[in-house]
């Protein structure tokens, strides 16, 4: 029962890691190309 439930709280935390980095990788790639359009457009 203990391991079972590490394992869920390990696999939730690895998760909410996972999805921060996708949302940090999203937010810097939106910044990368509105910086490119704008440097394009001037």
């Amino acid at each position: 029962m203990p391991t079972h439930k590490t394992w869920s709280y390990s696999h939730t935390y690895i998760e909410v890691i996972y999805r921060c980095q996708c949302i940090k990788r999203g937010l810097t790639r939106t910044h990368i190309s509105k910086s490119y359009v704008m440097t394009y457009v001037s």
